[in-house]
């Protein structure tokens, strides 16, 4: 890989020392999971809690309606109070069902598996099915622009470059799983490559690389939604360290939560 790699695509191992109390907090944050799962004081209805989360914090970012208990009901097949669309109870059980797809990886692959394309097809296609086949684990082939910014993605004529390097970023060895996770995440929404869906697929791809890591899952949370597409908003710009210094804490809030401690 190449210092400098097509744009849009962003390099964060060079931001270890910038953001290096978050990446210890986080650290400091796993270690003590790691000690509270091996002594197996993590109790499995405290993983499902968490995955719950995690699909509630991601739709609704996107802007689903439905509340944290209604995502609940949802996801155990369960019909939501009236008022609530048929996309938005799709939305939930799709995304439920490329987490598992995710965790299913984890326990079934080798460690040192690389991330593939077909991988980030297989995921998209799960987040868009049911309501948009057509498009569903399938690259855009047209322009797209995205809501609130004035950031233009790149034509899809130069996903044959830019994919391929986000994936050897994304598979270096030596990298901070945390921070490059945060990266993965950038450099895919970056990109944009589906007519939509790339904010779910990102974050669902983020959890992948942690949980390949030995990371428990991670929610980048409804409640911080403006900070989250603000620090978007500046490494679209080039300035890489507020979005990865967010998502750190965000995995680091969501470790803490999974095991009970209260500095979270």
């Amino acid at each position: 890989m190449t210092r400098h790699p097509p744009e849009p695509l962003q390099v964060f191992r060079n931001l270890a020392e910038a953001v290096g109390t978050g990446l210890r907090d986080v650290e400091l944050a796993l270690a003590r999971y790691r000690e509270e799962r091996d002594a197996g004081r993590i109790l499995a209805n405290s993983v499902e809690a968490l995955r719950v989360e995690l699909t509630y914090h991601s739709i609704a970012i996107e802007g689903s309606t439905l509340s944290l208990r209604e995502t609940q009901l949802v996801l155990e097949g369960y019909a939501p109070p009236g008022g609530k669309t048929l996309r938005e109870v799709d939305e939930a059980r799709n995304h439920d069902r490329a987490l598992r797809m995710i965790e299913r990886w984890v326990q079934d692959r080798p460690r040192s598996s690389a991330l593939t394309e077909q991988d980030l097809l297989d995921v998209h296609a799960q987040v868009l099915a049911d309501f948009d086949l057509r498009s569903a684990g399938r690259f855009r082939d047209g322009p797209v622009l995205i809501k609130g910014t004035r950031f233009i993605p790149p034509g899809s004529h130069k996903f044959g470059a830019l994919i391929p390097a986000m994936l050897e970023l994304a598979n270096l060895e030596a990298v901070p799983p945390a921070l490059q996770a945060a990266e993965l995440h950038y450099n895919l929404v970056a990109i944009h490559p589906f007519s939509d869906g790339n904010g779910r697929t990102a974050r669902l791809m983020m959890n992948d690389h942690l949980l390949q890591h030995g990371y428990p899952h991670a929610s980048i949370e409804v409640g911080e939604r403006a900070e989250y597409l603000a620090a978007l908003e500046e490494a679209n710009a080039g300035r890489c360290e507020p979005f990865a210094a967010f998502v750190l804490r965000s995995i680091e809030r969501s470790i803490r939560r999974l095991i009970g401690d209260g500095e979270a």
